[in-house]
Protein backbone atom coordinates (compact mmCIF):
# COMPACT_ATOMS: atom_id res chain seq x y z
CA UNK A 1 0.00 0.00 0.00
CA UNK A 2 1.29 3.08 -1.11
CA UNK A 3 -0.14 6.59 0.18
CA UNK A 4 0.69 9.76 -0.71
CA UNK A 5 -1.94 12.43 -0.34
CA UNK A 6 -4.52 13.41 1.91
CA UNK A 7 -6.72 12.27 -0.91
CA UNK A 8 -5.30 8.88 -1.09
CA UNK A 9 -5.51 8.28 2.94
CA UNK A 10 -9.08 9.64 2.87
CA UNK A 11 -10.06 7.05 -0.09
CA UNK A 12 -8.31 4.19 1.12
CA UNK A 13 -9.87 4.27 4.36
CA UNK A 14 -13.55 5.19 3.18
CA UNK A 15 -13.42 2.52 0.73
CA UNK A 16 -12.46 -0.33 2.87
CA UNK A 17 -14.93 1.30 5.41
CA UNK A 18 -17.72 1.31 2.51
CA UNK A 19 -17.61 -2.23 1.39
CA UNK A 20 -17.69 -3.48 4.99
CA UNK A 21 -20.84 -1.77 5.97
CA UNK A 22 -22.36 -2.73 2.88
CA UNK A 23 -21.38 -6.48 3.45
CA UNK A 24 -23.24 -6.10 7.35
CA UNK A 25 -25.77 -4.60 5.78
CA UNK A 26 -26.95 -7.40 3.23
CA UNK A 27 -26.04 -10.03 6.04
CA UNK A 28 -28.91 -7.85 8.04
CA UNK A 29 -31.77 -8.08 5.57
CA UNK A 30 -30.83 -11.73 5.74
CA UNK A 31 -30.84 -11.82 9.15
CA UNK A 32 -34.16 -9.58 9.76
CA UNK A 33 -36.14 -12.06 7.23
CA UNK A 34 -35.40 -15.14 8.17
CA UNK A 35 -37.43 -18.19 10.02
CA UNK A 36 -36.46 -18.56 13.75
CA UNK A 37 -34.41 -21.57 13.39
CA UNK A 38 -32.96 -20.17 10.45
CA UNK A 39 -32.12 -16.92 12.22
CA UNK A 40 -30.55 -18.31 14.97
CA UNK A 41 -27.82 -19.74 12.62
CA UNK A 42 -27.49 -17.11 10.89
CA UNK A 43 -26.80 -14.74 13.98
CA UNK A 44 -23.74 -16.94 15.08
CA UNK A 45 -22.56 -16.13 11.73
CA UNK A 46 -23.01 -12.24 12.05
CA UNK A 47 -21.28 -12.30 15.30
CA UNK A 48 -17.91 -13.47 13.71
CA UNK A 49 -18.46 -11.18 10.48
CA UNK A 50 -18.66 -8.60 12.26
CA UNK A 51 -15.80 -8.94 14.32
CA UNK A 52 -13.62 -9.72 11.24
CA UNK A 53 -14.97 -6.51 9.74
CA UNK A 54 -13.87 -4.68 13.46
CA UNK A 55 -10.57 -6.68 12.86
CA UNK A 56 -10.01 -5.64 9.21
CA UNK A 57 -11.09 -2.41 9.72
CA UNK A 58 -8.20 -1.24 12.42
CA UNK A 59 -6.07 -3.08 11.09
CA UNK A 60 -6.51 -1.60 7.79
CA UNK A 61 -6.78 2.14 8.23
CA UNK A 62 -3.93 2.39 10.98
CA UNK A 63 -1.42 0.63 7.98
CA UNK A 64 -3.20 3.16 5.82
CA UNK A 65 -2.23 6.16 7.95
CA UNK A 66 1.27 4.98 8.80
CA UNK A 67 1.55 4.24 4.88
CA UNK A 68 1.12 7.82 4.73
CA UNK A 69 3.10 8.78 7.69
CA UNK A 70 5.91 6.79 5.68
CA UNK A 71 5.59 9.15 2.86
CA UNK A 72 5.50 12.29 4.58
CA UNK A 73 9.34 12.75 4.94
CA UNK A 74 9.63 13.16 8.82
CA UNK A 75 12.21 13.43 11.00
CA UNK A 76 12.20 12.01 14.68
CA UNK A 77 12.33 15.64 16.01
CA UNK A 78 9.19 16.30 14.49
CA UNK A 79 7.17 13.10 15.37
CA UNK A 80 4.61 13.11 18.45
CA UNK A 81 6.84 10.66 20.95
CA UNK A 82 3.54 7.63 20.26
CA UNK A 83 4.68 7.32 16.58
CA UNK A 84 8.34 7.65 17.68
CA UNK A 85 8.02 4.86 20.05
CA UNK A 86 6.52 2.83 16.89
CA UNK A 87 8.94 3.45 14.64
CA UNK A 88 11.88 2.65 17.36
CA UNK A 89 9.95 -0.36 18.63
CA UNK A 90 12.29 -2.73 16.97
CA UNK A 91 15.46 -1.81 17.90
CA UNK A 92 13.85 -0.94 21.84
CA UNK A 93 13.02 -4.74 21.71
CA UNK A 94 16.40 -6.13 20.46
CA UNK A 95 17.87 -3.30 23.05
CA UNK A 96 16.18 -4.86 25.80
CA UNK A 97 17.25 -8.82 23.95
CA UNK A 98 20.94 -8.21 23.56
CA UNK A 99 24.24 -7.88 25.99
CA UNK A 100 25.92 -6.01 23.06
CA UNK A 101 27.38 -2.59 24.42
CA UNK A 102 28.23 -1.30 20.66
CA UNK A 103 23.94 -1.69 19.76
CA UNK A 104 22.95 -0.15 23.23
CA UNK A 105 25.47 2.73 22.59
CA UNK A 106 24.08 3.28 18.89
CA UNK A 107 20.52 3.42 20.56
CA UNK A 108 21.08 5.70 22.32
CA UNK A 109 23.05 7.88 20.26
CA UNK A 110 19.82 8.16 18.15
CA UNK A 111 17.88 8.72 20.53
CA UNK A 112 19.74 12.09 21.87
CA UNK A 113 21.03 13.27 18.42
CA UNK A 114 19.11 11.97 15.55
CA UNK A 115 16.15 14.58 15.85
CA UNK A 116 16.84 15.85 12.60
CA UNK A 117 17.41 12.21 10.73
CA UNK A 118 14.42 10.74 8.77
CA UNK A 119 12.34 8.32 10.39
CA UNK A 120 11.44 5.24 9.12
CA UNK A 121 8.38 4.78 9.93
CA UNK A 122 6.92 0.76 9.15
CA UNK A 123 4.35 0.67 6.50
CA UNK A 124 4.13 -3.02 6.55
CA UNK A 125 0.97 -4.27 7.59
CA UNK A 126 3.24 -6.20 10.50
CA UNK A 127 3.55 -2.81 11.82
CA UNK A 128 0.03 -3.11 13.46
CA UNK A 129 -0.82 -5.80 15.32
CA UNK A 130 -3.93 -6.99 16.34
CA UNK A 131 -2.88 -10.92 17.46
CA UNK A 132 -5.78 -11.89 15.72
CA UNK A 133 -7.60 -10.87 19.11
CA UNK A 134 -8.59 -7.73 18.74
CA UNK A 135 -9.90 -6.41 22.30
CA UNK A 136 -9.94 -3.56 23.94
CA UNK A 137 -6.56 -3.39 25.27
CA UNK A 138 -4.96 -4.16 21.96
CA UNK A 139 -7.18 -1.42 20.55
CA UNK A 140 -5.84 1.08 22.57
CA UNK A 141 -2.58 0.31 22.17
CA UNK A 142 -2.44 0.32 18.13
CA UNK A 143 -4.47 3.71 18.62
CA UNK A 144 -2.40 5.33 20.74
CA UNK A 145 0.82 3.84 18.48
CA UNK A 146 -0.56 6.32 15.73
CA UNK A 147 -0.91 8.87 17.84
CA UNK A 148 -5.15 8.61 18.37
CA UNK A 149 -7.19 8.71 21.26
CA UNK A 150 -8.86 6.18 22.92
CA UNK A 151 -10.30 6.74 25.72
CA UNK A 152 -13.67 7.95 24.33
CA UNK A 153 -14.53 3.84 23.66
CA UNK A 154 -13.51 2.80 27.01
CA UNK A 155 -17.48 2.91 28.11
CA UNK A 156 -17.31 -0.17 25.20
CA UNK A 157 -14.70 -2.02 26.76
CA UNK A 158 -17.23 -4.71 28.32
CA UNK A 159 -19.19 -4.70 24.72
CA UNK A 160 -15.95 -5.35 22.64
CA UNK A 161 -14.28 -7.83 24.82
CA UNK A 162 -17.06 -9.93 25.70
CA UNK A 163 -20.15 -9.53 23.21
CA UNK A 164 -17.79 -9.27 19.99
CA UNK A 165 -14.68 -10.85 20.85
CA UNK A 166 -15.41 -13.87 23.27
CA UNK A 167 -18.46 -14.85 21.18
CA UNK A 168 -16.75 -15.02 18.07
CA UNK A 169 -13.94 -16.80 19.95
CA UNK A 170 -16.88 -19.50 21.36
CA UNK A 171 -18.42 -19.86 17.82
CA UNK A 172 -14.74 -20.38 15.78
CA UNK A 173 -14.01 -22.56 18.80
CA UNK A 174 -17.41 -24.87 17.80
CA UNK A 175 -19.33 -24.22 21.04
CA UNK A 176 -23.11 -23.71 20.95
CA UNK A 177 -23.25 -20.24 21.79
CA UNK A 178 -26.09 -17.97 20.53
CA UNK A 179 -27.02 -14.25 20.58
CA UNK A 180 -30.53 -12.76 20.24
CA UNK A 181 -31.37 -10.38 17.58
CA UNK A 182 -31.95 -7.35 19.69
CA UNK A 183 -27.70 -7.37 21.15
CA UNK A 184 -27.12 -8.32 17.81
CA UNK A 185 -28.48 -4.91 16.28
CA UNK A 186 -27.13 -3.09 19.09
CA UNK A 187 -23.40 -4.64 19.19
CA UNK A 188 -23.56 -3.81 15.33
CA UNK A 189 -24.84 -0.67 15.71
CA UNK A 190 -21.99 0.50 18.83
CA UNK A 191 -19.09 -1.32 16.58
CA UNK A 192 -20.10 0.60 13.48
CA UNK A 193 -20.26 3.71 15.59
CA UNK A 194 -16.11 3.13 16.63
CA UNK A 195 -15.30 2.58 13.39
CA UNK A 196 -17.00 5.60 11.82
CA UNK A 197 -15.07 7.18 14.32
CA UNK A 198 -11.74 6.43 14.02
CA UNK A 199 -12.07 6.86 10.46
CA UNK A 200 -12.88 10.23 11.64
CA UNK A 201 -9.60 10.62 13.93
CA UNK A 202 -7.33 9.08 11.61
CA UNK A 203 -8.70 11.55 8.69
CA UNK A 204 -8.57 14.58 11.20
CA UNK A 205 -5.18 13.71 12.43
CA UNK A 206 -3.77 13.34 9.00
CA UNK A 207 -5.28 16.90 7.35
CA UNK A 208 -4.47 18.92 11.01
CA UNK A 209 -0.69 16.76 11.18
CA UNK A 210 -0.99 15.90 14.86
CA UNK A 211 1.58 13.53 13.88
CA UNK A 212 3.96 15.89 14.48
CA UNK A 213 5.06 17.72 17.89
Amino acid sequence: MKIRTLAELDGAISTDLAWRKKELSVFRNQVHGAESMVQRALLRGAVALLYAHWEGFVKNSAHAYLSYLSRQNLTWGQLRPEIAGLTMRASLTEFGQTYRSRFHAEVVRQMREGASELARIPDTRDAVRTMANLNYERLEDILVSIGCKCDGYEKYRDMIDEQLLASRNRIAHGEQDFIALTDWVDLRTEILSIMDDIYRQISNAAALKEYRI
